[in-house]
C-alpha cells in the first residue's frame, strides 16, 4: 500500500483513530500509528538550595502528558519561568552523576 493510501484510510476514519499521529517506525520504512500525546515539555529552574544566594540546585518541571504547563510568568512582562526548556519524549529520566553532570535516560 502506498503512503498516500495509508494516510486516506486513517483520514477517512478519523473517530477510531483518536489521540493517535502517523509517524515513521524506527526503522525509516514504514508509517505506523504512535501516541500523540508521547512528548512532554520540560523546564529546568536553577535555585538556591542552601540560602547562600547562589544558584545550586536544578528542579525540572515537565506536563506529565497533559496540557497545563506555562512557561512564562502570567504578568505584564510575561518573561520565562524557565532557565531552559525543551519538548522531548515522555517519561525522560534525569540524574546528577558523581561529575555533578546531567544524565538523561530515554
Amino acid at each position: 500500500m502506498t503512503k498516500a493510501r495509508d494516510i486516506a484510510d486513517i483520514a477517512s476514519n478519523l473517530s477510531a483513530n483518536a489521540g493517535k499521529a502517523i509517524v515513521v517506525n524506527n526503522a525509516g520504512n514504514e508509517l505506523v500509528f504512535g501516541d500523540a500525546g508521547s512528548s512532554d515539555i520540560y523546564g529546568f529552574e536553577k535555585y538556591d538550595s542552601n540560602s547562600f544566594n547562589l544558584k545550586d540546585s536544578l528542579k525540572v518541571h515537565y506536563t506529565g502528558g497533559s496540557d497545563d504547563l506555562s512557561v512564562a510568568h502570567n504578568n505584564s512582562e510575561q518573561t520565562d519561568l524557565y532557565d531552559e526548556s525543551f519538548i522531548a519524549k515522555r517519561n525522560l529520566s534525569f540524574s546528577v552523576n558523581s561529575d555533578g553532570e546531567l544524565l538523561v535516560t530515554v
